[in-house]
């Protein structure tokens, strides 16, 4: 399937935008530095929501709250009660959801603000460094479904031969560290036979990103990546330059790229 990049422009939000992240007790202070960045660095008109994985305690939140002002976190049991209520209907979406952090990743954000039909999503890992707009423009997320586009790796539950069979079919080329659906276009009965597809989740941890990539090539032209160079994957062979302004620090490099992050973030401030 064509995979489109998408440049990002001036913004023009008037409305605040929400958009979601989500953490947890472990690692909690390098999530809030990142988020900050986010923050500082962002010049779109946005809110930002905080889904949890359970494990914050009441002065983490005050922590949170002290540290991001006008932030908003949902309690864990809330938010399980809220989309597991929606998937009613979606056994095996039910199922992930119980089971796995990527289920709350994937499909509480997709709830979370039932009257919006745009859903805005960005991992908590990643760390900004110059100042960004629209990538939290509605306008572009219209109609369209957006990733973060990674040239390097491909984390997919399935196999080569898998991709054989006649109702697979995937985009290329995305991570789901940002995620941004319109929601009329996920279609939730293919999704749910994906689910149910036992002998295509290969990996169990890659499921659920293969699952978006499989829902995105349903969308035909509509699937659309940031540019690899403006939010770069942090790989051991990464390479940033004048383009980037946003940094992904995958948990398995963090530590060989936490200086050099901050080296780069301080220059750019020059």
């Amino acid at each position: 399937m064509p995979r489109d990049e998408l440049p990002l422009s001036e913004s023009k939000l008037k409305k605040k935008v929400k958009v979601q992240s989500l953490l947890g007790k472990a690692n909690l202070n390098f999530y809030l530095k990142c988020l900050k960045s986010l923050i500082q660095k962002c010049k779109d008109n946005i809110a930002l929501h905080l889904h949890q994985d359970g494990s914050l305690e009441q002065k983490d939140e005050e922590l949170i709250h002290n540290e991001i002002t006008g932030c908003t976190i949902s309690t864990s049991v809330e938010s399980k009660e809220r989309t597991l209520d929606n998937l009613e209907k979606l056994p095996h979406c039910q199922k992930i959801r119980q089971n796995s952090i990527w289920g709350i990743e994937f499909f509480d954000p997709l709830f979370a603000f039932p009257k919006d039909r745009l859903s805005f999503y960005i991992d908590a890992d990643i760390f900004f460094i110059r100042p960004f707009e629209g990538l939290f423009d509605p306008s572009v997320v219209n109609g369209r479904c957006i990733f973060l586009r990674d040239i390097q790796w491909n984390a997919y539950s399935l196999s080569p031969m898998h991709l054989l069979h006649p109702r697979v079919s995937i985009v290329k080329g995305i991570t789901t560290a940002v995620v941004c659906w319109d929601k009329s276009l996920i279609d939730w009965d293919y999704l749910e036979w994906f689910l149910d597809q036992k002998h295509l989740h290969k990996k169990p941890e890659w499921v659920l990103p293969t699952a978006q990539s499989i829902l995105a090539s349903k969308c035909l032209h509509k699937a659309k990546t940031v540019h690899a160079k403006q939010i770069l994957n942090l790989y051991p062979n990464a390479k940033p330059d004048e383009q980037t302004f946003g940094m992904h620090l995958f948990a398995s490099y963090r530590k060989n790229w936490l200086l050099e992050v901050d080296r780069l973030a301080k220059l750019s401030c020059t």
